[in-house]
């Protein structure tokens, strides 16, 4: 799949997920008296498994041959540094100006807008690259596979 192809499911599949994040976030924000920038690390952890389901499904299906929980915590890194630049807008604009929920928004948007390419380029060009994949790597006799088998005989 080319680069455009992967940006263009991306950059679509962004438009389910940082609604429905900031919908969880508005909802948190109503339920508790709690600064909406640590709900926002809060609900960006929480969204991280299905979110990760969702883009390594739809726009890096080969993953990176390093297993589930290694390319889990690759895309958590990079959700937790989209939060961390939201979050800080979010925290700023709340506490100078009580924000409201289309303020947190904005300020949210405002911070992930800022590293939604680099956070796509990483992804692409290092987490799931092709050239880094290991998948295609073959076990030797003694060195065990992604299950952990080996393929020598007992004996």
């Amino acid at each position: 799949m080319r680069v455009t192809a992967r940006f263009t499911r991306y950059s679509l599949l962004s438009l389910v997920t940082v609604p429905a994040g900031y919908t969880l976030l508005l909802v948190a924000r109503h339920m508790w008296d709690i600064n909406a920038g640590l709900l926002n690390l809060i609900v960006g952890t929480v969204l991280t498994p299905p979110s990760f389901i969702l883009y390594r499904w739809l726009v890096w299906p080969q993953g990176s041959g390093r297993g589930v929980a290694a390319d889990l915590f690759s895309f958590w890194k990079t959700v937790i540094v989209g939060a961390l630049a939201a979050s800080a807008l979010i925290a700023i604009a709340d506490a100078l100006f009580a924000a409201n929920g289309p303020l947190i928004v904005l300020a949210g948007l405002t911070g992930q807008g800022i590293v939604f390419l680099a956070r796509f380029l990483w992804l692409d060009k290092f987490s799931y690259s092709p050239a880094r994949n290991s998948s295609n790597k073959q076990p030797t006799e003694d060195e065990p596979d992604r299950l952990g088998v080996t393929g020598k005989v007992p004996g």
